[in-house]
């Protein structure tokens, strides 16, 4: 676990990062927007400032995008940032 992060903002995080992924993986792209969604208010509102906190908000935003079909959703992208945001909060 990174730092001092509470256990429960740890635990909600990585709950959320993988069923983003898998909502990716599946093709299940409204429960993907919904949870990145979820999963950037509570790094907004749960996280430290500092650099664990911009780096999760740049990686729930690059999902956001990845995800949005007016630039062309891009599935692949998203799910490599979710994989490497669940990795940052492993301390990795």
């Amino acid at each position: 676990m990174s730092g001092d992060l509470p256990s429960d903002v740890h635990a909600v995080l990585t709950q959320l990062l993988d069923e983003t992924e898998t909502a990716v993986t599946t093709g299940a792209l409204g429960t993907a927007r919904l949870t990145i969604t979820t999963a950037e208010t509570v790094c907004r509102n749960k996280l430290p400032e500092g650099d664990l906190r911009s780096q999760m908000l740049h990686g729930c935003g690059r999902v956001t995008v990845a995800l949005e079909p007016t630039d062309g959703v891009d599935t692949e992208m998203a799910a490599e940032y979710c994989r490497a945001m669940s990795r940052r909060l492993r301390g990795r």
